[in-house]
């Protein structure tokens, strides 16, 4: 038997289906030769029969995600340590995720030998410009964005009106939203709403009109900038990766910025461009 590594520290997020969860007990029977340092986030702990803990406070060596693009995102907003990610596609697409459960199996000892590559992903913060006495007490901290922060109508039958400003000039924005994404998720909803699929690698940031009304406002791709974000008219939800935000009245200001990036484990190199190509082309 190997010898054990009581010094490697490992949280499994599993998504929570009988697939992740049964893959979940499989990978922590392939780990136990290694470490007895294995925890799992609590939802899985509860549904497996494991030790869970906190993903918040979670300050160890690796976290593993077992899923796929979904658990990785649900990951990146709860961690508050910059503790790195691997991210193992069990089903679907899984695009943002660098390596599959098989790969993983056949690989398991080089996650405690550091035989790996961690990268860092850009991710996106959002926060209200202006907060009064009350707001400030209650007010949360919106979760960052691995993928894109989202402007969208509340109401379908109600368009919305937004100003960004860019470098101090405004462009004013009528129609369904607007959305700021990163390289990371120009390939998700950004891809689909017409935007350009960015290089991973590259440190910049897209804003993407959602179905302009009478508008000529159209896409940039800018440096990771502070952009002030307005909504001057209508009903207006500010959504995270799908998941994270709240609806918000018009008037309000946001501040889009640069967050801590997410670091991202690689076991194998893997090539980007036919990754999309086998993803969007084929």
């Amino acid at each position: 038997m190997a010898k054990k590594r009581k010094d490697t520290k490992i949280l499994i997020i599993a998504k929570q289906n009988k697939l992740g969860i049964r893959l979940a007990k499989k990978l922590e029977k392939q780990l136990k030769p290694f470490t007895d340092e294995i925890y799992f986030d609590r939802s899985t702990s509860l549904r497996a029969g494991m030790r869970g803990t906190s993903v918040k406070k979670f300050d160890g060596d690796i976290i593993i995600t077992i899923g796929g693009d979904g658990t990785l995102l649900w990951t990146s907003q709860q961690i508050e340590k910059p503790v790195p990610i691997l991210p193992v596609k069990i089903e679907g697409h899984g695009f943002l995720c660098t390596t599959t459960y098989k790969e993983l199996s056949q690989n398991v000892r080089r996650i405690f030998t550091k035989d790996y590559k961690v990268v860092e992903r850009t991710r996106i913060k959002c926060s209200k410009g202006t907060l009064g006495l009350i707001e400030k007490f209650f007010h949360k901290e919106y979760p960052l964005a691995l993928n894109e922060i989202v402007f969208a109508r509340k109401r379908p039958s109600k368009i919305l009106e937004i100003e960004f400003k860019l470098d101090g000039v405004p462009f004013l924005f009528r129609g369904d939203g607007l959305m700021f994404s990163t390289p990371s998720g120009s390939t998700a909803y950004n891809a689909s709403a017409g935007g350009p699929i960015i290089d991973a690698s590259l440190d910049i940031i897209s804003i993407v009109p959602l179905y302009p009304f009478y508008s000529r406002i159209k896409s940039f791709v800018i440096p990771p900038k502070k952009v002030e974000v307005t909504v001057k008219n209508g009903e207006c939800s500010v959504i995270m990766d799908g998941h994270g935000g709240e609806y918000v009245k018009p008037n309000t200001t946001f501040i889009i910025e640069k967050g801590s990036p997410l670091k991202v484990v690689i076991l194998n190199e893997q090539n980007t461009y036919q990754k999309v190509k086998s993803e969007f082309f084929i």
